[in-house]
C-alpha cells in the first residue's frame, strides 16, 4: 500500500474514532466511570475475601453502598440547585446593585476618563434573570442527562465488580497464547497508575474541599456544603478546576456582604489554599507516578473536554495514562508515547548533561 494512502487512512480512522467517542458519550462516560470505580474498589474486595467473607455478600454490599452514596450526592445537588433557582430574582437584583456600587467606587477612586458608569449600565441591562434562568436550565439538563445515565452506570459498575476477580482469565482468553500475557501486564500497569491517581487525587480534593468549606463557614457564605462539594468535584479537573471552584462562593459572598473587604480576603484565602495544596502538596505526594508531562496533561484536558465536556475534563488524566500505555506497545507510535512523558523504569526526570 502506498505510504500516502496509508497516512490518509490512518488520519480518517483517528477522526472516525473521535467522532464515535463524541456521539457515543452517553454510553461511554458511564462505562469509563464504572470501570475506574471498579478498579478503585478491587483491592478492597481482595482484602475482604482474605478474611473469609463470601464474595456473594461483598459485591452486593459494596455496590449498594457506592450507588447509595451517588444517589445522596445527586439529591443534595438537585436540592441546592432548586433553592438557588427559587431565589434567583433576589440574587440577580442584589448582584446588579453590588456591581453598580463597585463600578461607581472604581470610577470615583481613579477619577478616570474611562466610562465605568457606562459599563455598569450595560451590565445591568445585559445581566437579567433570563441569563441565570438559562444557566439553571442548562444545569438541570446536565443533571437529567446524568440521572438518565445512572442506571447504565449502575449496571456497568456491578458487572465490573463481579468480574474483577476473573480479569486475568478474560484478558488471556481475548489475547490468546500470543498476546494474553501482554494484555494482563498492561492492565496491571493501568490499574496501578489509575488506582494511585484516584486515591491521591481524592484525598487531595477532600482536603481542599474541607479547608475551603471551613473558610466559607467562617465567612458565613450560604450553601457551604454545596460549594465544598463543588470544590471537591472541580479539583479533579487538572490545572484549572480548583481556580474555577473559587469563583461561585466569592460571587455569593459578594452578593451577601455590604463591604468589598471580606470578599477580597475570601478570594485571597481560597486562592492561597488552592495554590498551596494544588501546586505544592499535590506534586510532592503524586510524584512521577503518572509519567505524564505538563503539556500532555493540558492537551488531554482540552481534547477530552472537547469530546466529553466536563466529565471528559475530569477523566482526562486517567485517559491520557491509558492512551500513553497503548502507544508504547507499537514501534511506530513509541516516539509519541515518549513525547508524552517518561518511561516506567525512570523514577525521576532524566538529567541532561550540558
Amino acid at each position: 500500500m502506498d505510504k500516502t494512502v496509508k497516512k490518509i487512512l490512518i488520519f480518517f480512522s483517528i477522526v472516525l474514532v473521535f467522532y464515535l467517542l463524541k456521539i457515543l458519550s452517553t454510553i461511554l462516560i458511564p462505562f469509563v466511570l464504572a470501570l475506574l470505580l471498579a478498579i478503585l474498589f478491587h483491592p478492597l474486595i481482595i482484602n475482604l475475601e482474605k478474611i473469609k467473607l463470601p464474595r456473594w455478600l461483598i459485591i452486593p454490599v459494596i455496590s449498594a453502598v457506592t450507588l447509595l452514596l451517588f444517589f445522596v450526592v445527586i439529591n443534595i445537588i438537585l436540592a441546592t440547585s432548586s433553592q438557588i433557582v427559587q431565589q434567583q430574582d433576589f440574587f440577580v437584583e442584589r448582584l446588579k446593585q453590588k456591581t453598580s456600587v463597585l463600578f461607581d467606587l472604581v470610577n470615583y477612586r481613579f477619577q478616570s476618563d474611562f466610562d465605568f458608569a457606562y459599563i455598569a449600565e450595560e451590565f445591568r441591562e445585559g445581566f437579567d434573570v433570563q441569563i441565570l434562568s438559562q444557566t439553571a436550565g442548562e444545569l438541570a439538563r446536565v443533571l437529567r442527562s446524568f440521572v438518565a445515565s445512572f442506571v447504565m452506570f449502575a449496571i456497568y459498575y456491578v458487572i465490573f465488580l463481579a468480574g474483577m476477580s476473573n480479569y486475568r482469565f478474560y484478558l488471556q482468553h481475548v489475547g490468546g497464547e500470543k498476546d494474553g500475557y501482554t494484555l494482563v501486564e498492561n492492565y496491571e500497569k493501568i490499574k496501578k497508575s489509575v488506582f494511585s491517581y484516584i486515591i491521591i487525587k481524592s484525598l487531595i480534593s477532600l482536603l481542599t474541599a474541607f479547608c475551603a468549606g471551613i473558610i466559607l463557614w467562617l465567612f458565613g457564605v450560604k450553601f457551604v456544603l454545596f460549594f465544598a462539594f463543588l470544590t471537591f468535584i472541580l479539583n479533579f479537573i487538572p490545572n484549572i478546576g480548583s481556580t474555577i471552584a473559587t469563583i461561585p462562593p466569592v460571587i455569593m459572598l459578594f452578593i451577601q456582604s455590604d463591604s468589598i473587604n471580606p470578599v477580597v480576603v475570601l478570594l485571597i484565602l481560597l486562592s492561597a489554599i488552592q495554590m498551596s495544596i494544588g501546586n505544592v502538596l499535590e506534586p510532592v505526594v503524586m510524584g512521577n507516578r503518572l509519567r505524564l508531562n505538563t503539556f500532555t496533561v493540558l492537551f488531554g484536558l482540552v481534547l477530552w473536554g472537547f469530546i466529553w465536556g466536563i466529565p471528559g475534563m475530569m477523566l482526562s488524566v486517567p485517559l491520557m495514562v491509558i492512551t500513553k500505555l497503548f502507544l508504547e506497545q507499537s514501534d511506530s507510535t513509541k516516539i509519541v508515547a515518549r513525547a508524552m512523558g517518561y518511561p516506567e523504569k525512570l523514577k525521576h526526570e532524566p538529567v541532561i548533561n550540558r
